[in-house]
């Protein structure tokens, strides 16, 4: 089997189980006629035919919606024969809030169907409500829904046989195990992210996605077997509009401060807060109770945050913004399904029945994204503080390191040959004559006097040796693993390599010496001592006359670390 065959396969189960989540997986593709009777009688006479003139005219698609009666009938008719051999299923959608009583034709009593609570039937998954039809359907033989509570939710129905609904549940299952997996993955990394740099973009990204998926459970039932879930989420829409009205105050929230608003668009910064605003106060007041005027002003905080960001987004990506372009990329896809799925909810429109969940899984698409340009903004920012904590440490004039910097490295190779018993040797060295050079050609030359002599030196250092300028015209070089011999003879490679031939800048050709004072690290011995050691060796070749190395003395009694 060649190497590309795994990857084909891959690909070849992921078409198909996007084919199952898009098929409506209907026996022969039956078609429904769905009619509504907008009042809620006795069943007796619903059933008795006494009020069919009163069924309002065929819905245009076979799907089920009353966002505003608590209670009425509906009448599910095939227009072909539906055979019971094949075990057929009347199967509703996305029923969310609903609880329905159905009358089936060769049953003797009407059968209880909701997604949370007693009536909810485990057998199947949570994406539909399944009624039986034991004896199969004639062609315009009716069916009789009593529908319990309003939702905005559009429930589409069908007929599918047994296998048909099993095949569907399964897909539906691996798919909602994948994006709240997904979502619970990125929530757990947005907020190792916040805690471990304080960068607030990742607390806000975190808070969420928590919304996403408390709001995507309490719609598709996915936690119907909680204890008190019922209570939760199956008796109005408060839970899932607090989630959603909480999501759009952290989504604008995490927009904000991830494209910088304030600082790169504050019109539209302003803009956004008031869809901010709205949308708290909607969830904030769904706590108090389920008002439907605040389900409208949700969904609109949701659509006019949406435009306001898009446009936003759109304005800095044409701008050459990055952070922008990463936010349209992964934001559109979301933004399209949450406004279509507000839009539905509104009472707008009326959208397929795989909305809901092509609104999950683009909230999975743009998370993923998302959190892709927040790890690349997280790389940056490390760069960039990687960067200036290397400026810090750098000497401007000749980009060896300052002072500081090389300090802390012989700290870290002190306690290193410390702990390994392993030698260690520094030099000091000194540019004899420099303020000669400065005061007759002036500091310009002499800082490229000390550049040309600080490659020098750096030129005969291995790779983990350091070099650093100390002061004015003097460098401490940093020898790991060299005994005093063996730095003796660096620093004679240093002093020759200076001294051998001028520095030569434009016309200038200044000739120069070093002065070089060397010590090594005795056990026990304090760093100030060494430093003591290393400054008198350099005092030493200064007195006998410069451009000469001397090694230093062994220090005097023990100097305790």
């Amino acid at each position: 089997m060649g190497t590309g065959d795994p990857w084909r396969g891959a690909c070849l189960r992921s078409l198909v189980l996007c084919w199952l989540l898009s098929w409506s997986g209907a026996i022969g593709a039956v078609g429904l006629e769905v009619r509504e009777l907008r009042a809620d009688l006795p069943a007796s006479e619903v059933l008795a035919g006494r009020h069919d003139a009163r069924l309002e005219p065929p819905r245009d698609t076979p799907t089920l919606q009353q966002p505003h009666r608590d209670a009425q009938w509906w009448r599910i008719a095939a227009d072909t024969a539906v055979e019971a051999a094949a075990s057929p299923k009347l199967v509703l959608r996305s029923p969310f809030l609903y609880r329905v009583q159905a009358w089936v034709p060769g049953a003797e009593a009407p059968t209880r169907h909701t997604l949370y609570g007693a009536d909810a039937d485990d057998r199947y998954s949570s994406r539909a409500l399944v009624i039986d039809l034991p004896d199969g359907l004639r062609a315009g033989e009716p069916v009789w829904l009593r529908v319990e509570r309003s939702s905005t939710m559009v429930t589409a129905l069908s007929v599918e046989s047994l296998d048909q609904v099993h095949r569907s549940d399964l897909a539906f299952v691996a798919w909602r195990s994948l994006v709240l997996t997904s979502l619970g993955v990125l929530v757990i990394l947005a907020l190792a992210f916040w805690g471990g740099t304080g960068e607030r973009s990742y607390g806000y990204f975190g808070a969420m996605l928590l919304c996403a998926i408390g709001y995507l459970a309490a719609i598709g039932g996915d936690l119907r077997w909680m204890p008190g879930a019922e209570a939760l989420f199956g008796t109005s829409a408060q839970t899932n509009r607090i989630f959603g009205c909480i999501g759009v105050v952290f989504s604008n929230l995490f927009q904000r401060s991830y494209l910088d608003l304030p600082r790169k668009l504050p019109w539209f910064d302003r803009l956004l807060a008031a869809g901010t605003v709205i949308a708290a106060v909607s969830g904030a007041a769904s706590f108090f109770g389920d008002w439907s005027a605040f389900s409208l002003s949700g969904n609109f905080a949701l659509l006019y945050s949406a435009v306001v960001l898009l446009v936003a987004s759109a304005v800095l990506a044409l701008g050459g913004d990055r952070v922008a372009r990463v936010v349209l990329a992964s934001w559109l896809s979301l933004m399209v399904f949450s406004f279509l799925a507000a839009a539905q909810m509104m009472g707008l429109w009326t959208g397929p029945a795989w909305l809901g969940q092509g609104l999950a899984g683009s909230f999975v698409l743009a998370s993923l994204l998302l959190a892709i340009g927040l790890l690349d903004k997280l790389l940056q920012l490390r760069r960039d503080r990687d960067h200036a904590s290397r400026q810090a440490v750098i000497d401007p004039v000749t980009k060896a390191m300052n002072r500081q910097g090389i300090e802390e490295r012989l700290y870290r190779e002190v306690e290193q040959a410390r702990a390994q018993s392993t030698p260690l040797s520094i030099a000091f060295v000194d540019l004899d004559r420099f303020k000669e050079i400065n005061d007759r050609h002036g500091h310009a030359i002499g800082d490229q006097c000390l550049r040309i002599v600080s490659w020098r030196l750096r030129n005969q250092l291995r790779r983990n040796e350091a070099i650093g300028r100390y002061g004015g015209d003097e460098f401490l070089v940093v020898l790991p693993g060299r005994a005093q011999h063996d730095a003796l003879a660096i620093a004679e490679r240093m002093r020759i390599s200076v001294n051998c031939r001028p520095l030569s800048m434009s016309e200038i050709r200044i000739p120069a010496t070093l002065s070089i004072g060397v010590a090594e690290l005795d056990a026990g011995e304090s760093m100030a001592s060494l430093f003591e050691r290393a400054d008198a060796a350099l005092y030493a070749s200064k007195s006998a006359g410069r451009d000469r190395a001397s090694a230093a003395h062994p220090p005097d009694g023990l100097w305790t670390v």
